[in-house]
């Protein structure tokens, strides 16, 4: 059974890897669809397993999402091919095979012709008489209308694998596909939570390398907590400091500043989580950027509050209502 396996895989992406004159059988087809949704599969499970390696999610889901890019890119050949070849062996026109650009229902009426059984010698539009002859003398002898090989022709090939192994991959393929998929979103999430929260993660590491700083990011939320806690506390000179420059030229002065503040109601903040960390160049200097995401208790709208380092400590450059995932 393996070594049978091994040679149809071999024969159908290897040998006749940009070929698409042949003939697939319907046995042969799914099981190489199936090895090589195991493979999609076993990769994905094998980068959901790394994602789990202290600061390794960003590595893994890069490696693995490279591998899987790679081999897509040399599959997509010799799945096409191996799709024209099944659509000749069931004795349609392969170029049925542009139907992939058609969602749904195009992609329905495929997989449909993708499944239907060998068509019988007599009925095949792409062999002559003599050349049904020969194939089915040397290959295989269809008898109550093509559904049933002959035994002596059986003897000259060998018959592809079961059925049951070939549904059984599938299954497995798909398994191991989910796991993997199940266990890359959930380490996403753990890693997203930890990012918001500045708790240690391969997304919080990553933006401390970007800042070239592994306090910034813990100094900005102290000054968008200490700007609110001013502001609670009705110390606004306090809580101006925190503004930057260009935030502080957008209001004129502090007395209009202070008059716009005045007429707000500053709410209890209830959370603080870090958004995104970005960094860019304006001429010569490098300014750096954040965004911090405030919740408040009463159930108020948060707001997304932007801060920015120009070289001279960071400071609120704007204060805007959150936009929700």
């Amino acid at each position: 059974m393996k070594q049978r396996v091994y040679e149809i895989l071999y024969r159908e992406l290897v040998e006749n890897y940009a070929n698409s004159k042949g003939r697939t059988n319907t046995a042969d087809f799914w099981l190489t669809i199936s090895a090589i949704s195991f493979v999609y599969g076993l990769i994905t499970c094998i980068t959901g397993l790394a994602s789990y390696i202290p600061y390794g999610f960003l590595y893994a889901v890069s490696l693995g999402g490279g591998i899987l890019i790679v081999l897509s890119i040399l599959l997509c050949l010799p799945t096409i091919m191996l799709m024209a070849r099944r659509l000749r062996d069931s004795n349609n026109d392969p170029m049925l095979i542009i139907l992939l650009l058609v969602p749904i229902l195009g992609w329905l009426a495929l997989l449909y012709l993708l499944c239907k059984r060998t068509s019988p010698i007599q009925n095949r539009r792409d062999i002559s008489n003599n050349d049904a002859n020969i194939y089915n003398n040397e290959v295989s002898v269809y008898k109550n209308e093509g559904n049933v090989y002959n035994d002596a022709a059986n003897t000259l090939q060998k018959q592809s694998v079961s059925g049951l192994f070939i549904v059984g991959l599938l299954v497995l393929a798909w398994l191991v596909n989910s796991s993997g998929s199940a266990m890359i979103n959930h380490n996403f999430m753990v890693e997203e939570f930890a990012y918001s929260n500045l708790e240690p993660s391969a997304l919080t590491k990553k933006a401390n390398r970007l800042l070239e700083s592994e306090t910034a990011t813990t100094e900005a939320r102290s000054i968008v907590r200490t700007y609110y806690e001013n502001l609670g506390k009705e110390d606004y000179h306090g809580a101006y400091r925190y503004l930057s420059a260009r935030a502080m030229e957008r209001y004129g002065t502090f007395e209009l500043w202070e008059q716009a503040m005045t007429k707000e109601e500053v709410p209890k903040v209830k959370a603080i989580q870090l958004d995104y960390v970005s960094q860019d160049q304006d001429d010569d200097i490098v300014v750096n950027y954040m965004g911090f995401t405030v919740t408040f208790e009463d159930n108020l709208e948060p707001l997304l509050v932007r801060l920015h380092n120009e070289g001279k400590g960071w400071g609120i450059v704007a204060i805007e209502a959150a936009e929700e995932d």
